[in-house]
């Protein structure tokens, strides 16, 4: 399985520490505090990062129902920082469950099957670090509930 790495704003009151509480003892998640969200600025080591499509529509991301896009970025995105590949949000399909945590964990399922699908098929490049940026995770459900989405390993 791809690590994960799931990227903190430190500036929100609490948020490390209860996002560190929630994931102890999750393996294959790792947790990165940022000094604040920059979506176009993740931090180096990452071979992918997760962007809801409006970020990610400079790339070409398209809105296709229930799967995400894994694209690549320009040599002068990646000389600003950016890593080699974004992977996509997603559009839901009519008959997805709705709520906060099935769409959370159906948004990180349909990241991880496309990471997966581009490693399968690709002879050169592999992804083995994917960024989220916690925010884009954490919307309508807590830290612990987030936590259980990754600690489930239906993923």
């Amino acid at each position: 399985m791809t690590p994960l790495i799931v990227l903190i704003d430190s500036q929100q009151p609490g948020l490390p520490d209860d996002l560190s509480k929630a994931f102890r003892g999750i393996t294959g998640v790792d947790l990165v505090k940022m000094p604040h969200v920059r979506y176009l600025s993740p931090p180096s080591g990452l071979d992918a990062l997760f962007l809801l499509l409006p970020f990610a529509e400079r790339w070409g991301a398209l809105p296709i129902a229930g799967r995400a896009q894994v694209l690549r970025t320009t040599a002068e995105d990646q000389a600003e920082g950016m890593p080699p590949y974004i992977v996509t949000g997603i559009v839901l399909r009519p008959d997805d469950p709705r709520g906060p945590i099935p769409e959370t964990k159906l948004v990180i399922q349909t990241a991880i099957e496309a990471v997966r699908d581009f490693n399968a098929s690709s002879t050169s490049a592999k992804i083995t670090r994917l960024g989220f940026w916690a925010i884009d995770l954490l919307k309508g459900i807590s830290p612990a509930q987030l936590a259980e989405i990754f600690r489930d390993g239906r993923l």
